[in-house]
């Protein structure tokens, strides 16, 4: 049977170290977790466009991009102008909460949307772009 050359205060220095950092990982993962309230809080921070088109118009456009790519939508106001959707966990991503406003921009054909995406845990560098994906899907549906 090998005997462990290092010391009882080296192993034991050892086993804190490796207790430490599993504590710092854990408590970054949990520390940088987002909801939907993150999302919906984070009005004017997101990915904005301005359509030339009436609300209601972009309203079913949001909607249909929102529902196409996958998301699943978690609540809708019309009235409100507000859209919350959620990413699924997958291969490469926790999850992203969404949040899309949309807006009257003034006159009867110009509408504004501001599409929002927070990652559920801040960590995670893999998770889906929605700001980047739903705005070109949103001009591609409203160009037609």
């Amino acid at each position: 049977m090998e005997s462990d050359s290092r010391s009882p205060p080296a192993r034991e220095l050892m086993r804190r170290l490796f207790f430490a950092f599993l504590l710092a990982a854990l408590l970054a993962m949990v520390g940088g977790c987002s909801t939907m309230a993150d999302a919906k809080a984070a009005k004017g921070t997101g990915t904005v466009r301005v359509y030339e088109r009436p609300y209601d118009v972009v309203w079913q456009a949001v909607l249909a991009t929102v529902q196409d790519a996958g998301l699943r939508v978690a609540s809708e106001s019309k009235g409100d102008g507000l859209v919350l959707a959620e990413g699924g966990v997958g291969l490469f991503t926790w999850g992203e909460n969404v949040a899309v406003y949309v807006q009257d921009a003034g006159g009867r054909v110009r509408t504004r949307v501001e599409i929002i995406n927070k990652r559920v845990l801040a960590t995670n560098l893999t998770a889906y772009d929605w700001e980047g994906r739903l705005s070109r899907a949103l001009d591609q549906r409203l160009a037609q």
